[in-house]
């Protein structure tokens, strides 16, 4: 047995990229082996300076670091490109760091530049640094990465191993939720809820060409919610549309970081107005903003993301469609909200207060919506 303070961790710091290109529909991984063993960050925006703030590390000995000091094992840490549809991962370039730099003493980061860059017309760098640290865990008898105790800021091993395509929602019928990653990590419950609340200017979206059905057509919303399809009741008028808000929730069992990652990879709710089997416009809604890197939030109160989203008309930029002003964007009022199963009565009473403040936005939304028609009408 190795004495305690022979255990170490060997942390590498992933901090930031650029000179990136930007690729809205993707989002940027970066995987690290050591020694056969692997680790990776959580998937993040695919920016031109995407921010990874993530540490990753291993437990060792000193005597094993010494060997691994004189075989001169590299750590190698590759950049993928993952398509959250399909979940395809593109490998975009590599970066090698030479173990024998790791120190004892804090020191600055440095940039590195990707080798075999996919991205040949940029010189895309990702600020990296790495350390020993002093392992407070009890000792063990030989180098293990997965066992590498959690820390703040940086990623629990029990995302190491995992496959994104294995980060998906599966219906547990008999208990009534859906299960999001493996079994022995889903710990704890969630409920996740989404109201559609109001809509404005939906006739901009009927372009004369349109033809609508002879009968008095019926308009709706839809959207699919962990794989379960959701309308609302439907309506008769688009110029003034009258419908009840409607709230539909799902139980969730996950755990906050697989959670945070299947949000990451799901990052979008697309919210479509329909008439029968036609969409007549979409939106989507972010949902990475639910569960952002290193808060806490949701273990005090629930979070949410709402607000006045624009409908846009499907193959706008096919169309040639000319630009909408802001005042007569069609719109769709939407609120999602994920919180904690069990959560305290005060924080219940926060959330009842925002079941009460978001309707009174929606009334005065409407209310002022309807000064700026009148006040059109008394114009013309």
């Amino acid at each position: 047995m190795v004495s305690k303070s022979d255990q170490l961790l060997i942390v590498v710091s992933i901090l930031e990229g650029r000179h990136f290109p930007k690729r809205p529909k993707h989002m940027l991984v970066v995987e690290a082996k050591f020694d056969g063993e692997q680790l990776a960050t959580d998937p993040v925006d695919h920016t031109d300076q995407p921010e990874f703030a993530t540490e990753l590390a291993w437990e060792i000995d000193r005597k094993a670091l010494h060997q691994h000091r004189l075989q001169r094992t590299p750590i190698k840490l590759q950049c993928f490109a993952l398509d959250p549809v399909t979940s395809a991962k593109e490998t975009i370039g590599y970066i090698v760091l030479d173990l024998r730099t790791a120190q004892e003493t804090k020191q600055a980061p440095k940039w590195y530049q990707l080798l075999s860059n996919k991205y040949t017309k940029f010189k895309s760098e990702i600020q990296i640094s790495i350390a020993l640290e002093t392992d407070t865990k009890p000792p063990v008898d030989s180098f293990k990465a997965k066992g590498a105790p959690p820390r703040d800021g940086k990623v629990s091993a029990i995302l190491a191993g995992l496959d994104p395509r294995d980060i998906v929602a599966v219906l547990n019928e008999e208990g009534g939720y859906h299960q999001i990653g493996p079994a022995e990590y889903c710990t704890d419950s969630f409920i996740m809820s989404v109201t559609i609340a109001f809509a404005t200017q939906l006739e901009q979206l009927i372009p004369c060409t349109m033809k609508l059905p002879e009968r008095q057509p019926e308009f709706f919303f839809y959207y699919s919610l962990l794989g379960n399809d959701v309308t609302n009741e439907p309506f008769n008028d688009l110029i003034n549309p009258n419908f009840e808000p409607e709230r539909a929730s799902v139980r969730i069992r996950s755990s906050v970081e697989i959670l945070r990652v299947y949000l990451a990879l799901q990052s979008k709710l697309q919210i479509h107005l329909c008439c029968g089997d036609q969409s007549l416009g979409s939106t989507e809604i972010p949902l990475t903003g639910l569960l952002k890197k290193g808060s806490t939030e949701i273990n005090q109160h629930p979070v949410t993301v709402e607000g006045a989203f624009t409908l846009d008309p499907p193959n706008r930029a096919k169309q040639k469609l000319a630009p909408i002003p802001v005042e007569l964007a069609p719109t769709v009022g939407v609120s999602v909200a994920l919180q904690r199963e069990g959560i305290d009565s005060q924080d219940a009473f926060w959330y009842s207060a925002l079941d009460i403040i978001f309707p009174l936005f929606i009334f005065l939304f409407l209310v002022l919506d309807a000064i700026r028609k009148f006040a059109n009408y008394e114009e013309k």
